[in-house]
């Protein structure tokens, strides 16, 4: 699973002509993230029949999306006294039900399933269809892949020509909707005139974002979005019950709804509504949806100077490249941060890996602003690849203070990730 060339899969889908269907029987296969014939954790509750061609792309459109300009957000943000944290309306309703998604390594899974029944007598799998979330049941035909209780004389969830072309995209998702081609999916963001896409990041991981071609989080080697995610978080620990967090661009709003499982009330805000469409669509960023959350919508720029004092416990800063939102490096605007947290609160800012050239030039400018904007203690931390400050220092660093020779795939290794990349947090 994961690897072989595209060829491999062209002969395996000269396989399936050859290859008859057979009843079903019990058997596990393993080392798979399919189980042949076993009991799926939830089955078809999520998930509707279709026939698709993923040879067709098309882009979602994030029309509908809430967004309210600044001054509103200026207004909530005026009124952030105890009784206005939370429970608050999300922007948009969470999908229900969830349609499903197919990824490359599923789709390669099934294609080796597909081509070993030839000596078995099972046809039936279980897979996941929300990148592992939940799984589903399903049935290996003739003509594709559909759910055991289809109509036989229906169109397939997917046909078996569909599955080896998402097989062979590893950066693309595939939502699969009742008569209805496979779309790749993806939004369209008017206000930066920029696609957006879920990208998969390999089995049993939560997706990252693909904003331009490029990665929003950080994977590879020992770390997946939500390990990238989880060093974040700890460079801020602890997050105690009650406590007051503010994450800065909400992107796949990972950070908001891990902060807010440590327990924390998570004000998050986000400048573009086509990413709360794909959280909308993303399985892993269901949270932002639960009403928990308080979502802000406008430039964080213009946002921030809004809110009131000492009004913050922990606040994470995850901005697109200083290329693209300088202000958010600006000294005027640290001097918000500063003047929003409260007195034994942390922040905590991501700038890249601070042991490449790139990210270590934008590092230090980062330290000297910080302190000219009142943050007595400014550290390094490598783990989570950003900068920890506190309003009175030193600085204690939950992850490592030092360079450590690991290499990433993803953000950090694309232009230095959002040292050029244009994405956002999360």
């Amino acid at each position: 699973r994961g690897g072989g060339a595209s060829d491999r899969f062209i002969a395996m889908a000269a396989l399936l002509t050859r290859v008859s269907s057979v009843p079903s029987r019990t058997l596990r296969a393993p080392g798979s993230s399919i189980h042949r014939g076993a009991t799926a954790a939830s089955v078809g509750s999520s998930c509707r029949r279709r026939r698709a061609c993923p040879s067709k792309p098309t882009t979602a459109s994030a029309e509908g999306a809430a967004s309210p300009a600044a001054e509103t957000a200026s207004d909530d943000a005026a009124d952030a006294d105890d009784d206005a944290w939370g429970p608050w309306d999300p922007p948009l309703p969470p999908l229900d039900p969830h349609p499903p998604i197919l990824s490359w390594y599923v789709a390669r899974d099934l294609i080796e399933e597909w081509s070993e029944i030839a000596n078995s007598a099972e046809d039936t799998v279980i897979a996941s269809l929300d990148f592992d979330v939940s799984t589903v049941e399903l049935r290996l035909t003739e003509d594709g892949v559909r759910f055991p209780d289809a109509d036989p004389r229906s169109p397939p969830l997917v046909t078996w020509p569909d599955v080896v072309a998402i097989a062979q995209d590893e950066k693309g998702a595939y939502v699969l909707r009742e008569g209805e081609c496979a779309e790749r999916f993806q939004v369209f963001s008017e206000g930066t005139s920029r696609a957006v896409s879920l990208m998969p990041s390999g089995p049993g991981s939560a997706p990252t974002a693909l904003i331009a071609g490029f990665s929003m989080h950080r994977f590879g080697v020992g770390v997946d979005p939500m390990e990238d995610t989880a060093r974040k978080i700890a460079a801020v620990a602890p997050i105690r019950k009650g406590a007051r967090v503010l994450d800065i661009c909400t992107g796949l709003a990972y950070t908001a709804s891990m902060a807010r499982e440590r327990g924390g009330d998570v004000t998050t805000v986000e400048l573009d509504p086509a990413m709360t469409e794909m959280c909308r669509m993303n399985p892993h960023s269901a949270a932002l949806f639960s009403g928990d959350i308080r979502q802000l919508y406008g430039n964080a720029a213009d946002v921030v100077p809004t809110l009131p004092d000492d009004s913050f416990d922990r606040i994470i800063h995850d901005p697109p490249t200083f290329a693209l939102a300088g202000e958010l490096f600006s000294e005027e605007f640290y001097g918000h941060l500063a003047r929003i947290l409260r007195k034994k609160g942390r922040l905590y800012h991501y700038i890249g890996d601070p042991a490449s050239k790139s990210a270590g030039n934008v590092a230090r400018g980062v330290v000297t602003r910080l302190k000219q904007a009142g943050f007595g203690g400014v550290a390094i931390d490598y783990d989570a690849h950003g900068i920890v400050a506190t309003l009175d220092g030193p600085v204690k660093i939950n992850g490592s203070s030092k360079p450590r020779g690991q290499k990433y795939r993803g953000k950090d290794q694309l232009r230095n990730g959002k040292g050029g990349a244009p994405g956002k947090g999360g």
